[in-house]
């Protein structure tokens, strides 16, 4: 059985998880944010095997915490490579959004990169990557269907959608993205979404005013 501790960081109120398989302790990180000891003494109080960061995409508020992470525990990351104009940059994206110096590091490059179609092992637990483009170009969704479970990212919201007004954002492919590969999961699949509360994909068909249009 797969727990999911939930870890809202930083002043983008971005939900960094920290992904449990009950059976064997095994845990992966994705999205680390910031906050990066906040994130660590989780796992620590937890007394779990962080065995690696995982990343929907690159953008700052998503992956700044991943340098100061992968010191503490030093594990595989896996990432998309097209997001490497994000990780490269997030000092500077930081500047632009008048946050303090210092305390948003680049993001190092993934050791695993990742396109959609893998499968990635956590414990006893299958995730299979899904490619999910429109909020970032290298979008991916990582999808649990053992568990009813898809980590989506900034694809998809309750109630509301990705902003694609950010380099490489593009509405109509992330609308496209949605349809074609989140909604065609079962209605019960939990929704665990970058920022504010989970949803589901039968509640987002039924009440999602970008997806009923």
């Amino acid at each position: 059985m797969l727990e999911v501790i939930t870890i809202p960081v930083t002043e983008f109120g971005q939900n960094a998880r920290v992904l449990v398989c009950n059976q064997t302790k095994s845990a992966v990180i994705v999205d680390p944010g910031g906050e990066a000891e906040k994130i660590a003494k989780v796992c620590a109080e937890r007394n779990v095997s962080v065995n690696a960061v995982w990343l929907t995409h690159s953008h700052l508020d998503h992956c700044a915490g991943v340098a100061p992470l992968l010191k503490i525990f030093p594990v595989p990351l896996y990432a998309h490579p097209a997001e490497q104009m994000f990780r490269e940059k997030v000092p500077e994206i930081a500047m632009m959004y008048g946050l303090p110096r210092g305390e948003w590091p680049a993001c190092p490059e993934p050791s695993h990169n990742i396109k959609g179609g893998e499968e990635l092992q956590l414990g006893n637990i299958v995730a299979k990557v899904i490619y999910t483009p429109g909020h970032s170009p290298g979008h991916v969704s990582f999808y649990f269907k053992s568990e009813s479970l898809i980590v989506s990212g900034d694809v998809l919201f309750q109630g509301s959608i990705g902003r694609t007004d950010l380099p490489g954002g593009d509405h109509e492919q992330l609308i496209a993205t949605i349809r074609r590969e989140l909604l065609i999961l079962p209605d019960d699949t939990r929704v665990l979404s970058g920022h504010g509360d989970d949803t589901s994909i039968g509640a987002e068909k039924q009440r999602n005013p970008f997806l009923n249009t």
